[in-house]
C-alpha cells in the first residue's frame, strides 16, 4: 500500500513525522511517498531470535545494545525498489551509533559491522529474491558493510558475504555446515539449526 497524503522532501523529515505509526512498517520510496509493508512472519522472527541468541552466547548479554531487530532504520541508495531505508532484520550497531544514530543510521555515519536478513519466499524473479539477493546486496556494498547473511529458508542455505577489497564475496552453507563469520569469529551455529530455528542449552 502506497502511502500518499503527503510526499516527503527529505528522508529526515520521513524520520520527524509523528503522524506515522510506531505499530506499522514503512518504506520510503525515492519519490518521497512511503509504503508500508507487511510485518515478518513467524518463522522469520524465530530464525532472526536463534541467531540473536546465539551472537549474545558469544558476546555477553550486555552486547544485546548493539543489536536491532527489524526496530532501527538504515538509509540506502535507492537501487532496485527504489527504496531508501531498510529495517534489516538483524543490524549490529557501533558503540558511536547509540548516540549519533537515535532515528536511524544515515549515509554519512559510519557502517554497521553486520546485517543479516531472513529470506521470504519467491523463486528468482520475484522482488522477496530480488530485494535479499541483488538490491540489498547492492546497498549493503556501497555501504560497505563488512558482513552480510542471507538466510533462505526456502532454499535450506544462509549465504555469508564478506567484503574483500570493497567487493562481497559469497559462501554458501547447507546442513551440518558450521557458518563462518569476521565479525563473530567463535559463533558455532549450522545452516540446518540456524534455518530450523534450533535453540540450544
Amino acid at each position: 500500500m502506497t502511502y500518499t497524503l503527503r510526499r516527503y522532501q527529505s528522508y529526515q523529515e520521513y524520520l520527524n513525522d509523528e503522524q506515522l505509526s510506531n505499530e506499522q512498517n514503512y518504506r520510503l520510496l525515492s519519490t518521497g511517498e512511503i509504503i508500508e509493508v507487511p510485518l515478518e512472519n513467524d518463522i522469520n522472527r524465530l530464525i532472526a531470535c536463534v541467531l540473536i541468541g546465539e551472537i549474545l552466547k558469544t558476546k555477553g548479554i550486555g552486547f544485546i545494545r548493539y543489536l536491532c531487530r527489524g526496530d532501527k532504520d538504515l538509509q540506502v541508495k535507492p537501487f532496485g525498489d527504489r527504496w531508501v531505508n531498510r529495517k534489516p532484520d538483524i543490524m549490529v550497531m557501533r558503540p558511536e551509533h547509540l548516540a549519533i544514530a537515535t532515528q536511524a543510521i544515515l549515509l554519512e555515519m559510519p557502517a554497521p559491522p553486520f546485517v543479516a536478513e531472513v529470506v521470504s519466499p519467491g523463486n528468482e524473479s520475484s522482488d522477496n529474491y530480488l530485494r535479499d539477493y541483488v538490491w540489498k546486496r547492492q546497498q549493503y556494498e556501497w555501504w560497505q558493510i563488512p558482513e552480510y547473511w542471507i538466510i533462505d529458508p526456502h532454499r535450506d542455505q544462509v549465504s555469508v558475504l564478506t567484503l574483500i577489497k570493497g567487493t562481497y564475496q559469497a559462501v554458501i552453507y547447507r546442513g551440518q555446515d558450521t557458518m563462518d563469520s569476521i565479525t563473530f569469529p567463535t559463533l558455532s551455529l549450522s545452516a540446518e539449526a540456524l534455518i530450523a530455528g534450533q535453540i540450544d542449552d
